[in-house]
C-alpha cells in the first residue's frame, strides 16, 4: 500500500493532535496506540507518518519556485532527514543575492540548512510533485538584469526537417503529378541557431528548386537582443527589403514580453470549394502549401517573408480550377502596441534569385520605437543604399483601452528621380456587446518603391500586387445566444486601373446536439464574379466521433450536396470517410486518414469520381534530431529552442510535450520538438505506457530554456520486481489486515491490506519481512525472486509462508 494512502486510513481511525513548528513547517501527529490496536492496525506504523513528506536523502533534480514564481529545475542536496540543503547553484538559479562563495558547491556533500543560510526564508517541500518552495523577503531578490541564468542553456544537436506534399491523379486517360518536398537543415551549438531552408517542386514536367535562406541567429541575453546572420528577411515595422543578405539586430521581446516572432500569429482566411492545394506567396517566393478540405480554412503562423509585403494566396481546386486572392500585409497579423520600446538594425544586399532580372544593390536601415506612456507608441526609420533612399515613421495609439489607431508614411527616392509615398492607416477595435472591428486603408503612388523594387519600370510586374489603392474591413462577433459572425470586405487597385474585390461572411452555432455553420465569399476581378456558399450541420456521435451533413454551391460546379463520418481512434490516428452529390446525381467518394505513427506525421487521402477520375495525396511531416548519441526522430519539426529525453532503455514509451505527445524510439530516446524561450514548458510521461517492469520515480519535469538551447532531460527508470504475496501463517491461516510488514533491520515497508495480502512495490533479489502480529510475536519470511519465472505482467504473484522465529 502506498504511504499517501494508509495516511488516509490512519487518519480516519485515530484521534490526532498536529503542532507546526516556526523554522521547519513540518507537522508531526500522536497518536492513540490503544486505538490503533483496537482498529487492527499495527501501532508502530504510526511512527512512519509521524512527520510530513519528505525528500529521500541524496541529490535530486526538482522545480524551484520562489515566492510562487517558477525558477526552473535544479540538482538540489537533502539531507538525512530529508530537507533542503543550500548551495551556490540553487541560490543562482533563485536569484537570491548572496555570497555565492560562502556557500559550498554542487558536489560539496556539505549541507547548509535553509535555517543556518538564509535565517527568515521559508521553505514548504513537495515530494509528490518534485517541487520545493522558497519565500524570502523580497529585497532579497536580484533585480531582473542581475537574475540571468534561471533557464538551461548550451547543448548541441544537428537538425533535419522534412515536410513532403505528393498529389497524383487521373481522368480521362490523362494523368498528373505534384510534388513538393520542403528542407530545412542546421544545428544549435552554444545557444546559436543555424539553419538553412529548401523548397523543391515539381508540376507537369516543371521543377523548380529554390533556397529560401540560409542562416544563423543568437540571443545576447545580456543587452535583450536577437542577432542574425546570413540570408535573411526584414524584421523591420517600416521597411521592406525583400530576401537580403546581410546581418539585422532587433530585440529579443521573449525575454521581457514573450512575443511570437515573425509569422507568429498571422491568420490567413479562406474557403476551398473541394478538397484544395492552397499556396501562399510572398514576393513571388511560395512560403507555404498545405492540403484543406471543402469548407472554410484559416492559415496560422505562416512563415512570413516581412511584414509589410502582401500575400498571394493561390487555391487550386480537384478539377484543376485555380482561384488566387490577395491579403493586405496589415490584416495578417493587426495593429498592437508593442510591450517595450524596441529598434532594428539591419545591413546587407539584396539576393539574386534565378530568373530575377532586378538589381542587388547593398543597403543600411536603422529604425526605432518609442512607448510614450501606456497608450502611445511612435517609430521613424531610415534606409539608403547606392541610388535609393527611404525615410518613414509611424504611430500607434490607443484611443480608449479597447481601441487603437496606427499611422505610417513611407516616402522613397531613386536615382533615376522617381519618387513616392506610401500610407497606411489601420484602426482595430471592441465595440460594445463583443463586436471586434477593425479597418485597413492604403494608398501607394506610382513612383514609390521598395529596395527590391527601385530598378523597375512602373510598367513592369503585376499590377495587383503593387496596389495603388486597397482598403479592407472585417467585423466579428462572439454571443452564446446567436454564436460566432464574422465578415470581411477587402478591395484592390492596381496601376493599369485593374482590381479586385472579396466579401467573406462566416457564421456558426454550437448547440448540445448538433453545431451549424455557414460560409459564404464572393470574388470579383475585373468584370467577373464568382459566389461560393457552403452551409455544414454537425452532429456528434459519442466523445470521438461526428457525422457532418453540407451542402455547397459555385458558380463552376454548381450545388452539391455531401455527408462526412469522422472518427478519432487515438490521440494518433484519425480517419474520415465522405460522399458528395452532384445536381445531376453524380456521386463522389471520398477518404482521409490522419496518422501519428510514433515518429512521423502523415495524412492520406483518396477521392473518386462517378466519371472514373482518382485521386491521390500523400503528406510526411516530421524532423530528426543528431546528437553524441545517435539519431532520433520526431513527429513535429524541430523549433529553435528543443530538448531530448531519455526514459531508460525501453521504446514506444508516451511523452506529453507542447507540441503534442511522442514516445521513445529503441534506445529510449525521444524529443521535445518545441520549448518556448525563456518560458517553463512541462514534459511529462504517460504512466500507462510504461512497461510493467519498468517505473519512474518522477514522472514529470519543468524546464526554462534559453533560445537555441537543447536541454537533455533524463527521466531515470529503473527495472522493478512488484510482488502481489498471499501470507499464511504456519497454521494455514492468512495473517490479519492491518499488520505492519518491515524488512530484516526494521525499516517499515508497507502493510497488510487484505486478508494476508502484502504488496511489495519493488522487491530486492532476497527478500526478507517481518510482520508484526497482534499479539506482538513476530513471524519471519524470506525467499529469492531469482528463482520466479520471467514475466512481463506488472506484478508476479506468490504464496509464502511466515515462520515464527
Amino acid at each position: 500500500m502506498r504511504p499517501g494512502v494508509l495516511w488516509r486510513l490512519v487518519g480516519s481511525l485515530v484521534l490526532m493532535s498536529t503542532a507546526r513548528a516556526e523554522a521547519s513547517a513540518q507537522a508531526s501527529a500522536e497518536f492513540d496506540r490503544s486505538v490503533l490496536r483496537a482498529r487492527g492496525v499495527d501501532p508502530d506504523v504510526a511512527e512512519y507518518f509521524r512527520r510530513a513528506a519528505r525528500f529521500a536523502a541524496g541529490r535530486h533534480r526538482v522545480a524551484l519556485s520562489v515566492n510562487g514564481i517558477p525558477s526552473g529545475q535544479v540538482m538540489a542536496m537533502f539531507d538525512g532527514e530529508g530537507q533542503l540543503c543550500l548551495d551556490a547553484n540553487l541560490l543562482e538559479r533563485a536569484g537570491i543575492a548572496a555570497s555565492l562563495n560562502a556557500y559550498p558547491g554542487a558536489d560539496d556533500p556539505q549541507c547548509v540548512s535553509v535555517d543556518q543560510g538564509l535565517a527568515g526564508a521559508q521553505v514548504r517541500l513537495d515530494p509528490g510533485q518534485n517541487l520545493v518552495h522558497l519565500v524570502v523577503p523580497a529585497d532579497w531578490l536580484l533585480r531582473p538584469t542581475e537574475s540571468r541564468g534561471s533557464w538551461d542553456s548550451g547543448g548541441m544537436a544537428g537538425v533535419l526537417n522534412y515536410d513532403a506534399l505528393v498529389i497524383a491523379g487521373s481522368a480521362a486517360g490523362q494523368s498528373s503529378a505534384y510534388r513538393s518536398v520542403g528542407t530545412e537543415l542546421g544545428f544549435n551549438a552554444g545557444d546559436w541557431v543555424v539553419r538553412s531552408r529548401q523548397n523543391y517542386t515539381s508540376f507537369q514536367g516543371v521543377t523548380r528548386f529554390e533556397t529560401l535562406y540560409t542562416q544563423a541567429s543568437k540571443t545576447w541575453e545580456r543587452f535583450d537582443a536577437h542577432i542574425q546572420l546570413g540570408q535573411l528577411n526584414m524584421r523591420s515595422p517600416l521597411f521592406s527589403t525583400g530576401p537580403f543578405t546581410g546581418v539585422q539586430i532587433f530585440p529579443e521581446n521573449a525575454l521581457s514580453a514573450g512575443a511570437d516572432g515573425l509569422g507568429g500569429g498571422s491568420l490567413v482566411h479562406g474557403l476551398a470549394y473541394s478538397t484544395a492545394r492552397v499556396e501562399v506567396r510572398q514576393s513571388a517566393i511560395v512560403i507555404y502549401t498545405t492540403l484543406v478540405p471543402a469548407g472554410p480554412f484559416t492559415l496560422r503562423d505562416l512563415p512570413l517573408i516581412s511584414d509589410r509585403v502582401d500575400l498571394e494566396v493561390s487555391v487550386f481546386e480537384e478539377n484543376g480550377e485555380r482561384r488566387d486572392f490577395h491579403v493586405p500585409a496589415a490584416d495578417v497579423r493587426p495593429v498592437r502596441l508593442g510591450a517595450v520600446s524596441s529598434y532594428g538594425l539591419a545591413a546587407g544586399k539584396i539576393r539574386q534569385f534565378p530568373g530575377s532580372e532586378r538589381d542587388t544593390p547593398a543597403f543600411f536601415a536603422a529604425s526605432r520605437d518609442w512607448r510614450w506612456g501606456p497608450q502611445t507608441q511612435t517609430s521613424a526609420g531610415w534606409m539608403g543604399a547606392e541610388g535609393y533612399q527611404s525615410m518613414g515613421w509611424g504611430i500607434s495609439q490607443a484611443l480608449t483601452r479597447t481601441t487603437i489607431l496606427g499611422l505610417q508614411q513611407l516616402g522613397s527616392r531613386t536615382a533615376q528621380g522617381t519618387r513616392g509615398q506610401e500610407m497606411q492607416a489601420t484602426l482595430n477595435t471592441v465595440a460594445g456587446a463583443g463586436l471586434t472591428v477593425g479597418l485597413t486603408a492604403g494608398q501607394r503612388s506610382s513612383g514609390f518603391r521598395y529596395l527590391s523594387e527601385a530598378s523597375l519600370d512602373p510598367a513592369v510586374g503585376d499590377p495587383l500586387a503593387r496596389a495603388t489603392h486597397h482598403w479592407s474591413l472585417s467585423l466579428r462577433r462572439a454571443d452564446s445566444s446567436w454564436g460566432a459572425v464574422s465578415g470581411s470586405l477587402t478591395r484592390y487597385k492596381g496601376a493599369g486601373g485593374n482590381g479586385n474585390s472579396r466579401i467573406s461572411t462566416a457564421w456558426s452555432r454550437a448547440f448540445d446536439w448538433a453545431t451549424f455553420s455557414l460560409s459564404v465569399e464572393h470574388d470579383r476581378a475585373e468584370q467577373a464574379g464568382r459566389t461560393g456558399v457552403f452551409a455544414n450541420i454537425g452532429v456528434p456521435l459519442g466523445r470521438n466521433r461526428r457525422l457532418s451533413i453540407s451542402t455547397r454551391h459555385d458558380d463552376s460546379r454548381g450545388l452539391r450536396t455531401g455527408a462526412r463520418y469522422t472518427e478519432q481512434v487515438s490521440d494518433s490516428l484519425g480517419y474520415s470517410i465522405g460522399a458528395d452529390r452532384s445536381a445531376a446525381g453524380r456521386n463522389d467518394l471520398n477518404a482521409r486518414l490522419n496518422a501519428l505513427p510514433r515518429y512521423t506525421s502523415a495524412e492520406l487521402g483518396y477521392a473518386q469520381t462517378s466519371a472514373g477520375a482518382r485521386h491521390y495525396d500523400l503528406a510526411l511531416r516530421g524532423g530528426l534530431a543528431l546528437h553524441e548519441e545517435g539519431v532520433t526522430p520526431s513527429p513535429y519539426p524541430l523549433r529553435d529552442t528543443f530538448g531530448l529525453l531519455k526514459v531508460g532503455d525501453s521504446a514506444g514509451i508516451k511523452i506529453g510535450t507542447s507540441q503534442g505527445p511522442v514516445w521513445t524510439d529503441g534506445a529510449g530516446r525521444a524529443v521535445a520538438a518545441a520549448l518556448p524561450a525563456y518560458q517553463a514548458s512541462r514534459i511529462e510521461i504517460d504512466t500507462v505506457s510504461l512497461p510493467g517492469n519498468v517505473e519512474v520515480p518522477n514522472g514529470f519535469q519543468e524546464v526554462r530554456a534559453a533560445r537555441g538551447a537543447v536541454p537533455r532531460l533524463d527521466f531515470q527508470a529503473g527495472m522493478v520486481r512488484r510482488l502481489m504475496l498471499y501470507v499464511r501463517n504456519e497454521e494455514g491461516t492468512p495473517v490479519a489486515k492491518g499488520l505492519g510488514v518491515y524488512d530484516h533491520e526494521g525499516q517499515y515497508l508497507t502493510t497488510v491490506v487484505d486478508a494476508g495480502l502484502v504488496y511489495l512495490e519493488d522487491a530486492p533479489d532476497v527478500v526478507r519481512l517481518n510482520v508484526t502480529r497482534a499479539d506482538e510475536r513476530i513471524c519471519r519470511l524470506e525467499f529469492d525472486t531469482r528463482q520466479l519465472p520471467a514475466s512481463t505482467e506488472p506484478y508476479d504473484r506468490l504464496e509464502v509462508v511466515c515462520q515464527e522465529g
